[in-house]
């Protein structure tokens, strides 16, 4: 918000505007528009770097397809621009969280002692989200200020389950900035305020080392990118039901070697090590499903959200334009 006063300011300080004004402004063209299309496969369901258990997806692996682009805004080229994208993931097997079949033999078993019905499978939509963010690009890196939307995935379940709305749709504000003090390293961290669906804050550092594998900066063919984050959260999850605790959720090492086949196409394969921080262990712990079917002398230790531990591996390849 501040970074769209500061651009408008010089305008709206001398109302009219003159048609000399006007023509200094920056005029619409394809060239000051860049972007990508790329699509993905995982080999397990991650969302902010919590690795979806077997059990609750039914399934595994996930595929993306995602759009961005950036549009140049500023006087002068590559400094002020525009970002958007929209991108929609899936899980390949299925979407029932935990499957049916746990709830069917527990429902059995709860008749059988003369019990309510446990509850019947909770939904894990695909998720589809929008990004939008005025990004600042300087020397030594860049700031970005914008706004997520996102129905269904892990967010969608946190709102729709545990928040107990109407629709599995989060709506989040985010500040990310991004120092480069050196080609080979990246230090980066976004800022997240979830406003409705969840209300609270998310907290993603990371660095990244970055280096040439297969010829030099200017002439690329391959490089290697080696990235240390992790996400925490405050005041986002409650006491009173049995989702994760707030505090580190999740940690994570990636290596990812992108191939630039030519200046168009970019296929990137990489495999990352993930583990679950203290807040996220509390959901493994007090999972509501693992403990019904420790009432019924059945307890099935695999009924847990996430994994405590997981290597996933993926591939993306990108249209770059």
């Amino acid at each position: 918000m501040l970074a769209v006063a500061a651009m408008l300011a010089p305008v709206m300080a001398a109302e009219p505007i003159s048609a000399e004004s006007f023509a200094k402004l920056p005029a619409l063209s394809a060239k000051r528009l860049t972007g990508s299309l790329t699509t993905g496969y995982d080999s397990n369901y991650v969302g902010r770097g919590l690795v979806i258990s077997h059990s609750v997806a039914e399934g595994d692996s996930s595929e993306l397809v995602a759009l961005k682009m950036n549009y140049d805004v500023g006087h002068k080229q590559q400094q002020w621009s525009v970002d958007s994208t929209i991108a929609y993931r899936m899980v390949s097997s299925g979407h029932t969280m935990y499957g049916p079949a746990p709830y069917a033999k527990l429902n059995a078993a709860a008749a059988a002692y003369g019990k309510p019905p446990v509850a019947s499978p909770r939904n894990v939509e695909n998720e589809f989200a929008v990004i939008t963010a005025l990004k600042y690009s300087g020397k030594y890196g860049h700031v970005s200020l914008g706004h997520e939307f996102v129905h269904g995935g892990l967010l969608g379940a946190f709102a729709k389950h545990f928040r107990e709305q109407s629709a599995s749709c989060v709506n989040e504000v985010f500040l990310e900035t991004v120092y480069e003090p050196a080609k080979w390293v990246e230090i980066g961290h976004t800022l997240r305020l979830s406003f409705q669906g969840v209300q609270g804050w998310w907290f993603e550092p990371y660095v990244t080392f970055k280096a040439p594998i297969i010829g030099t900066p200017e002439h690329l063919k391959l490089a290697g990118l080696l990235t240390f984050a992790m996400s925490a959260t405050a005041n986002y999850f409650d006491e009173g039901h049995h989702a994760n605790a707030n505090g580190a959720q999740a940690f994570w090492i990636k290596l990812s070697t992108p191939y630039f086949v030519n200046k168009h196409f970019v296929v990137t394969p990489s495999v990352s090590f993930n583990w679950l921080g203290s807040g996220a262990q509390k959901a493994a712990q007090a999972s509501s499903l693992r403990e019904a079917t420790a009432m019924f002398g059945m307890e099935d230790p695999t009924l847990v959200p996430y994994r405590n531990f997981a290597v996933v591996a993926g591939v993306n390849c990108s249209y770059v334009f």
